[in-house]
C-alpha cells in the first residue's frame, strides 16, 4: 500500500496517556480511524493523522484528514499538505465526542471519494470546491444524505479485502 492510492497508517501522538498537554485520548482515535478506512481506495492517497491536543505533535493540521483534541471535544480538519508546498488543513467542524469526530472524517472521506477526480490530492479537492460546500455537503447535510453517504462507506468497507 506504500505507492497505491490508498489510506496510509494514521499519525497519532501519545494523547492523553503520557502528555500532560493531551486532552483526548488521540491514539485509541487514531487507531479506530485506521480501523475504519483500511483497504479502501481513493482518488490519491489519503494521510491521516489525530492529536491530542493543539500543539499538533503528529502534525494532524498538514494531514488530509486530520482529528485534533481540544478541550471539551475535537476538531475536525480537512486538506492540510506538509509537501513540496504546505497547506494548513480547513476547519470541517468541531464536535464533542470521538464518535462525533469519526463520523464527520467517514464524511468527509466518502464524500471525497465520491467527488474528487482521479489522481486529485484532498487539499486540491478541497481548494476547487471550497470549505462551505463541502462543509454543506457533508457534515451540514441532511440526515438522509448524511446517512446516504456512510452507508455507501459501509457498503465499500463490507467489499474490501486485503490485498
Amino acid at each position: 500500500q506504500a505507492y497505491t492510492k490508498v489510506v496510509r497508517m494514521v499519525k497519532t501522538c501519545v494523547g492523553t496517556v503520557f502528555c500532560r498537554f493531551g486532552t483526548q485520548h488521540s491514539t485509541e482515535a487514531g487507531i479506530e480511524m485506521e480501523r475504519r478506512f483500511e483497504q479502501l481506495y481513493t482518488p490519491h492517497k489519503v494521510k491521516m493523522g489525530a492529536v491530542g491536543c493543539p500543539r499538533n505533535c503528529a502534525e494532524a493540521n498538514v494531514k488530509d484528514i486530520g482529528l485534533v483534541g481540544i478541550e471539551g471535544g475535537w476538531q475536525v480538519v480537512v486538506g492540510g499538505a506538509a509537501g513540496k508546498s504546505v497547506r494548513k488543513a480547513d476547519l470541517l467542524t468541531t464536535v464533542e465526542t470521538t464518535g462525533e469526530a469519526l463520523e464527520a472524517a467517514e464524511l468527509f472521506f466518502q464524500y471525497y471519494r465520491e467527488n474528487a477526480n482521479y489522481l486529485e490530492r484532498t487539499y486540491d479537492f478541497v481548494e476547487r470546491l471550497g470549505i462551505e460546500k463541502v462543509r454543506k455537503d457533508t457534515v451540514y447535510a441532511s440526515a438522509a444524505t448524511r446517512s446516504a453517504l456512510l452507508d455507501r462507506l459501509r457498503k465499500s468497507m463490507s467489499r474490501a479485502r486485503n490485498a
